[in-house]
């Protein structure tokens, strides 16, 4: 089961920074351990993987800004 997660939490990374502006080998370094976090918490009391959009919003509430902008 956790191996299943681990492809799930890494498509999850990827289709996210896919969805934001700039370029992805800048962003993995500022967003990697903020979206590592956020998956382990929402997994814990969910049960489940987020979402891309569920991770970049919660991404974002938690820095207070759009983090798909620019």
């Amino acid at each position: 089961m956790k191996n299943k997660n681990v492809k799930v939490e890494n498509r999850v990374q990827a289709e996210a920074f896919g969805r934001m502006n700039g370029n992805v080998l800048e962003l993995i370094p500022l967003y990697a351990a903020g979206f590592r976090q956020i998956i382990s918490e929402f997994e814990r009391i969910h049960g489940r993987v987020p979402t891309a959009d569920e991770l970049l919003w919660l991404e974002s509430e938690h820095l207070g800004r759009d983090i798909t902008q620019n």
